[in-house]
């Protein structure tokens, strides 16, 4: 085999390399990427309790007096505050990092289809 011809084969064998470790890394990001649409849907999970408690505590308040039961709405309130505010982050945060991931997964994947053209030129 003549010298040029190995380093051919040499040069092949790593795009073939960097092209597994691309495919490798789109996998990782599409991993990722479900984990933070299940984060996603956490978080609207989240924000539908207060909305729910908030419904129950308008729907029932005919049953009692507002005066007798002050401090219980007082923490009610403050525990529906609480949840819509981890809720917002929790679907901010996901939204953030799908963001990112898709302009990750964007990028590598131009890469890699650079690296096949170069590939299959090559062959």
């Amino acid at each position: 085999m003549s010298e040029e011809s190995q380093r051919k084969v040499a040069e092949m064998a790593k795009n073939s390399g960097d092209l597994q470790t691309s495919l490798a890394i789109i996998r990782t990001i599409e991993a990722e990427k479900r984990t933070h649409l299940a984060q996603l849907r956490t978080g609207f999970g989240v924000l539908t309790i207060p909305l729910s408690l908030l419904t129950i505590l308008i729907a029932t308040s005919k049953y009692y007096i507002v005066e007798d039961v002050l401090a219980l709405i007082i923490a009610l309130i403050a525990g529906i505050i609480g949840l819509g505010v981890m809720g917002s982050y929790l679907v901010a945060t996901a939204l953030l990092k799908l963001r990112k991931s898709e302009k990750l997964k964007n990028d590598t994947c131009s890469s890699t289809e650079r690296l096949l053209r170069n590939y299959e030129a090559e062959s």
